[in-house]
């Protein structure tokens, strides 16, 4: 991300993002520069989440992204003892926001994905409420390999790459386009739980 960031111009920094409709392109830098700040500083929300995190991107509107790349490459001693930790969802984070970077600016590379390390870290966040919901396991079927949520029965298979099964269950697809993807299993009981998790989009971002 940080090469990415430094090949665009001033316009591309003010683009919008279509995954994160009220952040430009600037604005997520700084999203996932000032989050593992503010957790590598003890900080948590005093409110609702999503108020918090947005004050941290406005609290760096006047930074530029060389002074955005120098903070983040600096945080390395203050949140590597917490990444097994609370720190863990930075992981999740920055996999699904540097493919909403790369649509951003038409630079999609489905290969940037570390699929060994967050196929399985994604879906295995989804374990806790599906067994409080009583639902089956969550699992991604492609080529010969398969991925589950956790270990039970599978109530919901779905039949795509690693790739675009991060985005789908990450809210990155509408339910209707949920609906269409190539699966087994019953899909609606499982979209309240994408819903909860982060809130379903209404409108499709149509990526390559």
């Amino acid at each position: 991300m940080v090469e990415l960031a430094a090949s665009l111009s001033p316009d591309d920094l003010r683009r919008a993002v279509p995954a994160c409709p009220l952040w430009t392109v600037f604005d997520l830098m700084a999203h996932v520069v000032s989050m593992p700040a503010a957790i590598g500083r003890g900080e948590s929300p005093p409110g609702p989440v999503a108020d918090w995190l947005q004050g941290l991107v406005e609290a760096r509107r006047n930074q530029n992204v060389g002074e955005l790349t120098e903070e983040w490459l600096s945080l390395d001693g203050s949140i590597s003892a917490i990444l097994n930790g609370p720190g863990g969802v930075l992981f999740g984070d920055l996999a699904v926001h540097e493919h909403d970077l790369r649509g951003a600016i038409d630079a999609a590379d489905h290969g940037a994905l570390e699929v060994e390390v967050m196929l399985p870290r994604t879906l295995a966040g989804f374990a806790k409420p599906l067994r409080q919901a009583g639902l089956g396991a969550i699992a991604v079927r492609h080529d010969d390999r398969i991925w589950r949520s956790h270990d039970t029965e599978t109530g919901w298979t779905l039949d795509v790459t690693p790739w675009e099964a991060t985005r789908a269950v990450n809210s990155r697809r509408t339910a209707d386009e949920l609906r269409e993807l190539p699966h087994e299993g019953d899909v609606e009981p499982y979209l309240a739980i994408l819903d909860a998790h982060l809130p379903l989009p209404t409108a499709g971002l149509y990526e390559p």
